[in-house]
């Protein structure tokens, strides 16, 4: 859902690669070598990349921007090398057969954190240019496999997921990571696939698209503008990808869209409902997608946001303005939002189950009304009930606030701390839809165009740590206002580890995560959280000096004097517990036959 427009540096561990294909010499200007630690991989799975830039005298490596491709198509993150010339690349390869991988070298434009302004070299799927800073070519094998049977438990796990990446130069300008496919447009089928494969791998039962903003202050379906019937092309590449998949065998999630009544300027219930007849008439009842929408209480599911909730009789301007940006971004003055409400013809449920979402239920309490959230603002998610019995409930790595993302009562990442406390509420209620919020936004206000009088409540995505998205991201691309790097695939091995445990299919695996809160000129403060199986004490150590020694609480305070200015790890241990996933950063976690032990390392240094 898109509204209107440390002291700390994470060191990455290297890895033992093993080289296929030879070094090509890229005439004066230099050298290009690539190496990967595999030649063979599942189809959706990852390979590791080195590459080594090797310039001629003079010439900085840090000036290049390194782009990799997959069969002559742009086809992962673009990456800067470090001063000596590296850069590491993770590789996800969605289709199977025979793949060619190489990386070319351009020169980087300064003071622009995507390296190039040129979309054609950024956006994945474009043919490779001609140029002769190319490195060696590597073949890899991609092996077709059988993917995981969804469940089918009574639960429905629903991922949040946007096709709104239209071509054009504001898609991706403002991006909090740098996915690890690359950036993207909506219309590529080898990201969606790749997005399926992760879903299924994680378990996801329904897919919802996000059409939320088509219909803004239009008074008919057919009044839409281009980027909504953008989307709309997208959404229908996307159900073909699907149908794709399923002509092969794969057991792909189902789909449930979510159009919009009200959260920009309110639309009319007429035009809602001419919506979702075109739906119903181009997509439930096309032969090629019959069967790939959501089946709920005997029809096709449909999600409507509608922040403003005109879709209840109950609903009241007074409930929406609670939060300050609905107030703004409904368009509307109290008393004409009633209005507007009163005067709308009855909702079309004739073709699907209709449930409304709202979000923020903490302050607007649309929760009671039956609404649905795209995402609280608080760590106790709320749960919606229907006929006395839990019904829904939504989780998210990180929450924004009512005053968006820069207030002091948002929730960042903190390390995975704030998932796993927001998925233990599900985990406790047990509710029939779980949304998991959210796959990939990516997109946000840029400084001084933020919502608000003073222009300084940013929603979406603003940054690395204040950003809800949990597709796979390069750990070492800058985003648009962070140089460190993203989380790789931590979120979405979190994901699907926390969604095993929700299905009891792991009830003795512990799960923890931590992250520095605080540093001032005497202690650095940590806090950590625990999911699955829940140990009874834990020790902190730095090195191998142990700074606390089986402590019951989930935080502690350590003396500055304790550590010195040079790189250190702290580590904190969940004593007499095991886990079988290891929560990676650098590729899909497998389920681990063999339990290993619960830790986690927080690694920094000081800044000069």
């Amino acid at each position: 859902m898109k509204f209107l427009s440390l002291l700390l540096k994470i060191v990455i561990s290297g890895f033992f690669l093993f080289s296929f294909g030879c070094t090509k010499r890229l005439g004066q200007s230099g050298t290009l070598i690539i190496k990967a630690d595999k030649d063979s991989v599942l189809m959706g799975r990852s390979v590791l990349l080195t590459a080594h830039l090797n310039l001629k005298p003079g010439d900085l490596a840090k000036d290049y921007l390194l782009l990799p491709y997959v069969n002559q198509r742009k086809w992962g993150s673009h990456e800067r090398p470090d001063s000596t010339g590296n850069a590491t690349f993770l590789i996800p390869l969605p289709n199977p057969g025979k793949t060619e991988i190489q990386i070319i070298a351009v020169k980087a434009e300064k003071n622009n954190w995507m390296g190039s302004s040129n979309r054609d070299l950024l956006m994945a799927g474009n043919f490779m240019p001609d140029t002769c800073l190319r490195s060696n070519e590597l073949s890899v094998n991609v092996k077709k496999r059988s993917m995981p049977v969804t469940s089918d438990d009574g639960h429905l796990f629903c991922v949040q997921w946007e096709s709104w990446f239209i071509p054009g130069p504001g898609s991706w300008s403002s991006a909090e990571a740098v996915p690890i496919v690359g950036f993207y447009d909506s219309y590529n089928e080898d990201v969606i696939r790749q997005h399926i494969l992760w879903f299924m791998d994680i378990g996801v039962n329904v897919i919802m698209p996000d059409w939320s903003n088509h219909i803004w202050g239009k008074k008919h379906w057919n009044e839409i503008e281009d980027g909504a019937r953008g989307i709309v092309h997208a959404t229908t590449c996307f159900l073909e990808v699907l149908a794709k998949m399923r002509t092969e065998g794969l057991n792909v999630p189902k789909v449930a869209l979510m159009p919009g009544l009200s959260n920009g300027p309110p639309t009319t219930m007429i035009a809602l409902n001419e919506q979702m007849e075109w739906i119903y008439q181009n997509y439930v009842l096309n032969p090629r997608f019959k069967g790939l929408f959501q089946d709920y209480d005997g029809k096709p599911l449909m999600i409507i946001l509608d922040t403003g909730a005109l879709g209840h009789k109950k609903g009241t301007a007074k409930s929406a303005f609670t939060v300050p940006f609905f107030e703004q971004t409904l368009a509307l003055k109290a008393g004409e939002l009633d209005a507007f409400r009163k005067a709308q013809v009855p909702i079309d449920d004739s073709h699907f189950t209709i449930r409304y979402m709202s979000s923020q239920n903490q302050l607007t309490r649309h929760h009671e009304l039956g609404y649905w959230s795209w995402m609280d603002g608080q760590l106790e998610p709320l749960v919606t009930y229907f006929n006395g019995n839990p019904e829904a409930i939504t989780v998210t790595p990180a929450f924004f606030a009512p005053l968006g993302w820069t207030a002091s009562d948002s929730y960042g990442r903190r390390g995975g701390t704030t998932y796993l406390e927001s998925f233990k509420y599900a985990i406790k209620s047990k509710p029939r839809v779980i949304f998991l919020h959210q796959f990939n936004e990516f997109a946000g206000q840029t400084e001084g165009h933020g919502l608000g009088k003073n222009h300084d409540i940013y929603l979406d995505e603003h940054s690395m740590e204040f950003s809800d998205d949990f597709e796979p991201v390069s750990p070492t691309a800058s985003g648009s206002r962070d140089s460190t790097g993203g989380w790789g695939f931590y979120y979405l091995n979190m994901t699907r580890a926390l969604m095993d445990i929700f299905r009891n299919k792991d009830n003795n695996s512990t799960l923890l995560a931590a992250s520095i809160t605080e540093i001032s000129d005497k202690t650095i403060k940590l806090n950590w959280s625990v999911a699955g199986e829940i140990p009874k004490s834990f020790t902190v150590t730095i090195g191998n000096k142990v700074i606390y020694k089986e402590i019951s609480v989930l935080t502690c305070e350590i003396p500055v004097q304790s550590l010195s200015k040079d790189v250190q790890t702290i580590t904190i241990i969940a004593n007499d517990v095991h886990t079988h996933y290891a929560l990676s950063k650098t590729e899909f976690d497998d389920v681990l036959e063999k339990p290993i032990p619960v830790n986690v390392n927080l690694t920094f240094k000081f800044l000069k």
